[in-house]
């Protein structure tokens, strides 16, 4: 038996195709449902539950749960501990992989041998392969990986074969992606795909959460985030809540927590208002396609929403006043990406009959390029083999030359997944080892393969005369800061310099829990980074700036700094902008120079702090955006200096995040320049 998996962020379905009434069916868990809550629990006498039974005890506030780990996949870090062993994502989503499947086995009586998986269209190598590999750990095969748009598309065009462009808008519970495609006659014919892995409903949720304990913490003093099982309460409340306001103008939201208890009311207009900025955020991810497709919008015949969230009834609204073209709801808004990974799994049978003659081309959502040298031979690129966007499977061929005199034996080839021609802004992948060819000192051609295969994952080959060579795949060294300077340089091992200013938002918004985790997370941050070549500032700023330390290289001296924060030391709002004091505090400085900004709120000057980041870049100063709750991810972007310096995450995974941001830095793999020192 072949099926079909929606392993999603929130909810996760499996389906399959029936091929006697040609028909695509879901195939209910053991609760009778369609749909299975994408969460885990570890309960204290050891058992571990997965899906219905681990989302009541998320909303009692019973165990150590695990939600929404998706967004973590393939990055290594911890989801979860428990009991003295850690939990990868991958290791989750096999976890939950392996209860779907039983689940399926037992309502179908049959044994599942094959499955096809979907992932977010904007997962890169890494993601792709975690998956696969939780996929297989199940003891099933993964016959192919498939986005998650083109399965909606699947689903839709299956059914209509009409000639159409159609925009896939796929806004689901922690990723957000829109595909463009054609579909013709039922063949799906994808153009161009885009997205952003940490956006999702989860983040409207967040939202509901912070408005309602920012009503209590102004009405009785004490937030209801303090406290793990409320806290776990209002998180789950508050997807019913969301849904809710999709119908209804208002909604009651009731509270009871440290002997008091209130009721608030939210109207659909103020939950839209507090939101704005998220959807704005998709806004940009759509233009950006529609820019490096060269289409424009009159090209789309009609948007497709695809995913729960959609249900909003903002999000048809804004999308129509942004485009001016017609928006529809997939008739199947929860199951169509279920349903169009089973047609795919149909197709991929060798016995499939009926729909054979469908077609599907998919494409890359990221470029793969491979470490190069510069032509004046004074830095080294990223040389990108295949572009983004680029129609998958694909394979390009370029030879290597080994010139007269060199005897090596070895070639090393690093790959690269990204856009930007600076080797360290991108993914480095994977580092792979070419041996076996004959070389007499007389000069060598040997040719070399780029693969993306169809799910997306990189593939390494290499030839001499035709004849394959071994390829050796090897770990990534810790230390890649050789890739930022010059190859003559290759590699020195010296302590590179580094001066970093910490801007850290102290408006009324941070107040609780945002700045408690905040001061915990940039404690271990500089922990993590303290050595005599590194020097921290400290800047505080809300509707002014504060230095709260100047550059020091003295961790004790930074780390009371850091204790010294508060909320409204420097006022209410986010209307100050501490680029240009940072600047002015490490611009000269020997060394790398490097700003990290943490926010929660929206700038009121954001044209201000805009040009300012363009004056830091200018510098050669590196910005990172941390974002909390309602920050403009837009925005970030806008004044983060390097690929992915704009981060946005949650109070929970704050440390996480600054964990990232720490091992980036000391390895060197945040595109860093040093001045002359």
């Amino acid at each position: 038996m072949k099926v079909g998996i929606d392993l999603g962020t929130t909810y996760s379905a499996v389906a399959r195709y029936d091929k006697t009434s040609n028909k695509t069916l879901m195939i209910p868990n053991a609760f009778g449902k369609e749909i299975t809550p994408s969460v885990i629990c570890f309960l204290d006498d050891g058992d571990i539950l997965v899906g219905e039974d681990a989302k009541d005890m998320q909303s009692n506030g019973t165990g150590v749960n695990a939600a929404a780990f998706k967004r973590n996949m393939g990055d290594g870090s911890i989801a979860v501990s428990f009991n003295g062993k850690d939990y990868t994502s991958e290791d989750l989503s096999a976890m939950l992989l392996k209860h779907l499947i039983q689940d399926a086995e037992k309502s179908l009586g049959e044994k599942i041998t094959e499955v096809v998986i979907t992932v977010p269209a904007y997962f890169n190598d890494f993601q792709r392969t975690a998956t696969i590999r939780a996929g297989e750990s199940c003891g099933v095969k993964v016959s192919k990986i498939i986005n998650e748009p083109t399965a909606a598309a699947i689903s839709y065009g299956y059914k209509h074969s009409s000639d159409k462009t159609v925009m896939v808008y796929d806004l689901g519970g922690g990723t957000f992606d829109i595909t463009i495609v054609r579909i013709s006659k039922g063949n799906i014919e994808v153009i161009g795909t885009e997205g952003n892995h940490i956006l999702g409903g989860k983040d409207w949720d967040a939202a509901i959460v912070k408005y309602v304990c920012d009503q209590f913490i102004s009405e009785y003093d004490v937030d209801p985030r303090d406290d793990l099982p409320t806290k776990n309460e209002l998180i789950v409340a508050a997807e019913g809540y969301k849904k809710t306001l999709s119908v209804a103008e208002n909604v009651t939201i009731p509270l009871s927590y440290d002997g008091y208890s209130s009721k608030y009311t939210l109207s659909r207009d103020e939950f839209e208002s507090m939101t704005e900025h998220l959807l704005s955020a998709t806004k940009d991810v759509c233009t950006n396609l529609i820019t490096d497709l060269n289409m424009s919008w009159s090209d789309i015949d009609e948007i497709l929403l695809v995913g729960g969230s959609t249900r909003m009834p903002s999000v048809a609204k804004f999308l129509r006043d942004m485009t001016g073209r017609e928006v529809i709801a997939h008739g199947d808004t929860d199951l169509a990406v279920a349903k169009g990974a089973a047609i795919t799994a149909e197709l991929y049978s060798s016995n499939a009959t009926g729909l054979r003659a469908m077609q599907i081309a998919d494409v890359t959502a990221h470029s793969l390029g491979v470490l190069s040298v510069s032509q004046d031979g004074r830095k080294y690129v990223n040389e990108i083999m295949i572009k983004r966007n680029t129609k998958v499977p694909h394979t390009v061929r370029r030879q290597f030359t080994i010139k007269p005199g060199n005897v090596t034996d070895k070639i090393e080839v690093y790959t690269l997944q990204g856009e930007s021609r600076v080797p360290l802004d991108c993914n480095v992948l994977a580092k792979v080892v070419i041996t076996n060819f004959y070389n007499r000192g007389q000069g060598v051609i040997i040719d070399i393969e780029y693969n993306y295969d169809e799910n997306g994952v990189v593939n390494i080959t290499a030839f001499q005369d035709g004849e394959p060579l071994g390829v050796e795949a090897q770990p990534v060294p810790d230390d890649i800061r050789w890739m930022g300077g010059s190859p003559q340089d290759r590699p020195s091992g010296e302590n590179i310099l580094k001066n970093i200013a910490i801007c850290v938002d102290l408006s009324r918004s941070m107040e609780g829990e945002p700045i408690e985790a905040a001061k915990h997370s940039i404690r271990d941050f500089v922990n993590t980074l303290q050595d005599e070549g590194t020097k921290f500032s400290l800047i505080g700023f809300g509707d002014k700036i504060k230095v709260v330390q100047e550059l020091t290289n003295d961790p004790n001296v930074i780390l009371n700094s850091i204790d010294e924060l508060k909320v409204k030391m420097v006022g209410r709002g986010t209307d100050a902008s501490p680029l240009d004091v940072a600047r002015s505090i490490i611009g000269s400085k020997p060394g790398v120079g490097i700003i990290v900004v943490l926010t929660d709120g929206i700038w009121g000057k954001r044209d201000i702090a805009v040009e300012q980041a363009l004056g830091c870049k200018s510098d050669n100063i590196t910005i990172i955006a941390v974002g909390l709750g309602e920050a403009d991810t837009s925005f970030l972007r806008q004044i983060a200096t390097v690929d992915d310096g704009a981060l946005f995450t949650t109070i929970d995974r704050l440390g996480d995040t600054f964990g990232t941001i720490a091992t980036a830095i000391s390895t060197g793999n945040m595109g860093l320049a040093a001045r002359d020192q």
